[in-house]
């Protein structure tokens, strides 16, 4: 992840009024590992900076990107991953900062079953570039071609794969009213 994770989570935990046990608690993870998070003394997983970014009430795009905050154009090859598992799936950020609409390239890859389940506080649009996205919303399964695209209201549960021989890119939407 970012060199500044851990410092970007203590600056959020401490502006909020925050213990790590506090934190700890609403996040089910142990103020121990948080502490050493805190500190970039361990590598934390997707999973447990999304639940953190709940509890903080913040976007993860704007946890781990503020790289491109306030400019108009972010090139392609100037993008941000922010979040890659090899061979499986990719996180590109478009974050234009504070107050400003905000996306995701996610790139996910051939026969890759992302089968990890997000859920976050915002309504979300996604759009799928080039391939074919399977979308699973509330264990429904939605196969989507190029140029289709799909609407993932707030706190559903979702997941993605590709089952196809070639990657599956798809663009993603989302404008946060709330504004940390």
């Amino acid at each position: 992840m970012g060199v500044d994770l851990g410092q970007r989570v203590r600056n959020l935990r401490k502006r909020r009024g925050m213990t790590l046990t506090k934190l700890g608690k609403e996040t089910g993870l142990s103020p121990a590992f948080l502490s050493n998070l805190e500190r970039d003394l361990c590598s934390p997983t997707i999973e447990n900076i999304q639940r953190i970014c709940t509890a903080l009430n913040i976007e993860l795009v704007k946890l781990l990107d503020d790289n491109n905050w306030g400019k108009d154009v972010i090139r392609a090859d100037k993008r941000k991953i922010i979040f890659e598992e090899k061979d499986q799936i990719r996180y590109e950020s478009i974050n234009f900062g504070p107050g400003r609409l905000d996306g995701l390239v996610i790139v996910v890859e051939p026969h890759c079953e992302y089968e990890k389940e997000w859920t976050h506080p915002y309504d979300e649009i996604g759009f799928v570039l080039k391939g074919e996205l399977i979308v699973t919303l509330d264990h429904q399964q939605f196969s989507l071609k190029e140029g289709d695209s799909f609407y993932i209201d707030a706190m559903r549960k979702h997941s993605l794969s590709n089952h196809t021989d070639y990657p599956a890119s798809s663009l993603w939407v989302k404008q946060i009213t709330n504004h940390h």
